[in-house]
């Protein structure tokens, strides 16, 4: 039994040529996979079967939509195996934060040579998320994306922009209890934490929220940092509307991992119920999800099967 790719041929984001994506393998690899164009009804069924037949990984070929499905055909069938995903899409913010390389034929090479990652599994309101779940700006905007009849960071930079001067803050109103700062941060920061910085407070307010399980959205750009798959918390973030001067000057710093700016605030929790004062967006891995005034986040620890390559920086 060979281990499915899984691709869809008509994704607009960019084109997949299966022939491009295995010839730099070496031949061993080659006879290891075998890709399965895929597409509606999206049954993936017959997919976790071969690969479980194959000892898995279920490889799919795609961005963060696609492995957002496909890890909640594994989770509804008790992850028979894990999930290893090669990057195909406009923003790739899983693959990024797992730090899997972006080039596809590479990716797979990696993967193929990689380890399991039991990795957290949050949920909202019982619905599960891999990378990053948000509401207000940052969840209009997945959802003006998703209806614009292009992909790539161009797309997305046009649904940034067409929101970014109307869309409105929002009161928030927590029942969660914040926690220290993440113990996979580097000594230095860790001593500043510990004699200056008590846990941040819980924004009362917020412009755009999410809670990342990875620090990246996608595109580069990284919205929580401090984020770690692995120590059974959440990170929460928020962004602040940035002013024209932000725009030039502070926004960049969010495309570079160690970019300090004030655009940014983030800390972790364990779980948390939220209270917002109306309906607003929501998105499950930049997914467009119901509108909701009240949502509950939860996190099960190591719950689910990753694949990654030697470059992931957690075990």
């Amino acid at each position: 039994m060979k281990l499915p790719i899984l691709f869809n041929p008509a994704a607009s984001a960019a084109a997949k040529d299966p022939d491009d994506l295995l010839r730099p393998l070496p031949r061993e690899q080659r006879e290891r996979v075998e890709p399965w164009p895929f597409g509606p009804p999206w049954d993936f069924e017959p997919a976790l079967a071969a690969a479980a037949a194959a000892g898995g990984p279920l490889f799919v070929w795609g961005g963060d939509g696609t492995a957002h499905h496909a890890a909640r055909a594994l989770i509804d069938k008790g992850a028979p195996v894990a999930l290893a995903v090669i990057p195909g899409g406009s923003g790739n913010g899983l693959a990024r934060g797992l730090r899997t390389p972006l080039e596809p034929a590479g990716a797979l090479r990696r993967l193929l040579e990689g380890r399991e990652l039991r990795m957290d599994l949050p949920r909202l309101d019982g619905e599960p998320f891999l990378n990053v779940c948000g509401t207000g700006f940052e969840a209009a905007v997945a959802r003006r994306f998703e209806d614009l009849p292009s992909r790539g960071f161009s797309a997305y930079a046009r649904a940034c922009w067409q929101l970014w001067r109307t869309w409105e803050a929002a009161d928030l109103t927590w029942d969660a209890e914040p926690l220290p700062s993440s113990p996979s941060q580097g000594r230095i920061e860790r001593i500043k934490n510990a004699f200056h910085h008590p846990p941040p407070d819980l924004p009362a307010r917020a412009w755009s929220l999410c809670f990342a399980n990875l620090p990246q959205y996608g595109s580069g750009l990284w919205i929580a940092p401090g984020a770690d798959p692995t120590d059974g918390a959440l990170q929460w973030a928020t962004l602040a509307r940035p002013s024209w001067f932000g725009l030039m000057f502070e926004a960049y710093l969010l495309f570079r991992e160690g970019g300090h700016t004030p655009l940014r605030r983030e800390g972790r929790l364990h779980r948390a119920s939220l209270r917002l004062e109306r309906p607003l967006p929501w998105h499950l891995d930049g997914e467009p999800a119901p509108e909701r005034d009240r949502a509950e986040l939860t996190l099960e620890p190591r719950a689910f099967r990753m694949q990654v390559t030697g470059a992931c920086p957690w075990t």
